[in-house]
């Protein structure tokens, strides 16, 4: 087994861990459906995560590090999404009953935390690694300045109390992400280069 197939391997226990524990979730409301008062926020949080660890899964197939200062950025954004996808969907179903809504506004300082910090990783290495191939900032913000101002609103989500507006942040998010080509994407160089530190750094450790 080569460095890659290892580092697959953790990998795919993770995410396999992360979309096992939001299908646990999802079932035990299913099954306890009578007593739960649904909201349609949640489901769409949980909805956008799971893109995200498909998008996450798909990218790692471009992935060619062999130092642990490549691996270690992934490993980061891992334990972040998992978080995420944890946090999402309640992890057990009360007798008396549960409200949907009521658990989201409870955890979503949680939920603004562990996502926009997920994609602030990803988006600090790949903007590193823009600067190592010569990009200027005017060139970096006119590749990714969508997603620096998301990161800023998702962090900023933490503090807005109407739940909708999470929603409607969450449904635009995860219609761009779709419509920027997630299901026509193959993964490229850039995504190779995105996961792993400075070169030098990574040389290093």
């Amino acid at each position: 087994m080569d460095t890659f197939e290892y580092i697959t391997a953790i990998i795919a226990v993770v995410i396999g861990l992360a979309i096992a524990d939001m299908a646990t979730s999802l079932h035990r409301l299913l099954r306890h459906r009578k007593v739960v008062r649904w909201d349609w926020v949640a489901p769409l949080a949980a909805l956008m995560i799971l893109t995200e660890l498909f998008n996450l899964w798909w990218r790692w197939h471009g992935f060619d590090g062999r130092t642990i200062g490549e691996v270690v950025p992934y490993f980061a954004e891992l334990i972040l999404i998992y978080l995420a996808a944890c946090v999402a969907l309640p992890d057990e179903v009360p007798a008396d009953g549960l409200d949907l809504g009521r658990y989201f506004d409870e955890n979503r300082g949680y939920f603004w935390f562990v996502y926009p910090s997920f994609v602030a990783v990803y988006m600090v290495l790949k903007t590193i690694n823009g600067v190592q191939r010569g990009l200027t900032a005017s060139d970096l913000w006119a590749q990714n300045y969508v997603d620096y101002l998301w990161i800023i609103v998702g962090f900023g989500m933490i503090f807005v109390r109407r739940r909708w507006i999470s929603g409607v942040l969450l449904m635009a998010t995860l219609i761009w992400f779709l419509w920027g080509g997630l299901l026509e994407r193959t993964p490229d160089a850039q995504d190779k280069q995105a996961f792993s530190f400075p070169s030098n750094l990574a040389a290093s450790i």
